[in-house]
Formats: C-alpha cells, structure tokens, sequence
C-alpha cells in the first residue's frame, strides 16, 4: 500500500514540473511579445502532453528496474541466509565429532565406577549436561540393540549364530552411533546375528561308502 502511495505521489510530482514548465514557457513567450493565441496555447498543450508521457514512460522505466532490484536482493538474501545456516551446521558438525571421545570416556567411567562413591554422581551430573548441551544442537544417538541391521547408519564388526535372535537383528552394540537431525555423524559399531547355526551335515554309512568305491573301481 505505500508503495502505491509513493508511486502516486511520484506522478503528481512530474506532472507539477511539466505543468510548471509550459507555465513559463507561456510567460517566456508573453515577454518576447508573442501572445499565446490559440494556435501558441495548442503548441504549448502539446508539447507539455509529449513531456508528460515521456517522463511517464521514463517511471515505468524506473518501475520495472525497481522491481528487478527487489527480487534480485530477495534471492540473495535466501541465499545468504542459506549458506550461513549450512557453515553454523558444518561448523557445529566439527565440533561435536571432537567432543564424541570425550563423551564415550564419561561413558566408560560411569560403566565402571563405584555407585558409592561421591565421584560417581559428578560425573554423573557431568555426563547428562554434556549430552542436554549436545542434544540442543541437534544430537541423538542412533539405536542399535535388537533393531534390524541398517548400513547407512550401522557398521558390523562381525556376525554371531543365535538360536534365539533372528538373522539380521543387532545383538550388540560395540560403540554407540549419533546422528545430527538427517547426517550421521558416527555410525553405530555393532555385532549382527546370523540366525541359526547351519546344522552339521550327517555321516554317510560305511555300506554306503563301500559301495561308492566299488561302483568307482569298476567305472575305472
């Protein structure tokens, strides 16, 4: 709406200046002592139509680059905007494949402290603002133990027959993965089930085998 208003004000603005311009020109013309008949009015007239619709020409003009420079600032805003958002990730990124070590250390401290100990709830404490500091940038660790193998976010170590844990699920979880929102930013080490253990193939009698070599002797 104000644009609007502006552009009006504009127009009007022009239009004062070719007004104010035949003006003088008709004062101009009364001091050289030429009247202004009605064929001077008419030559004057026309010639203040044809100022006013070239500078009307000349806003559109205006109008339209003004428009160009518009949306050519929008985009470079969206991608300026855009690229900063990328390096805050990678940025953020890099920072927390640095700290995982530290993390997975507070982990094993804890896996083998004494409950009893006062050392431990520090730690403790240490530990959980560490991972609420982590989180608030987007980190969450990826799940491992009985979920199904998946290779964009699981690295297997090895494979184990299970009797009891069908092929393909994770049995183990050797070190945790974490992700940051959709990029992994270390994939889970894990130990992955096989299924069953192939069951032994059966012996084959001795009359049989006996056979088996008469049957060849005789070929030969």
């Amino acid at each position: 709406m104000k644009e609007q208003v502006h552009k009006t004000e504009l127009e009007m603005m022009l239009e004062r200046k070719a007004a104010e311009e035949a003006e003088q020109k008709a004062q101009a013309a009364i001091k050289n002592g030429q009247a202004p008949g009605p064929d001077n009015a008419a030559g004057l007239s026309e010639e203040a139509a044809a100022q006013l619709a070239a500078q009307q020409a000349e806003v559109e003009q205006l109008k339209d680059q003004l428009l160009r420079a518009r949306a050519e600032f929008d985009n470079y805003r969206k991608r300026t905007l855009r690229e900063m958002e990328q390096v805050r990730q990678t940025a953020s990124l890099n920072l927390i494949r640095v700290l995982l070590p530290i993390l997975d250390n507070l982990e094993r401290a804890l896996a083998h402290a004494n409950e009893s100990d006062g050392l431990t709830e520090g730690i403790r404490l240490i530990y959980k603002q560490f991972m609420d500091a982590l989180a608030g940038e987007g980190l969450e660790p990826i799940p491992a133990r009985g979920e199904c193998f998946d290779p964009l976010i699981h690295e297997a170590l090895a494979t184990v027959p299970s009797e009891e844990i069908p092929q393909g699920i994770i049995t183990e979880e050797y070190e945790r993965g974490y992700k940051q929102r959709n990029t992994v930013v270390r994939p889970s080490k894990v130990i992955v089930s096989s299924g069953p253990a192939a069951e032994p193939a059966a012996p084959v009698p001795a009359e049989e085998e006996q056979m088996d070599e008469t049957a060849s002797s005789l070929n030969e």
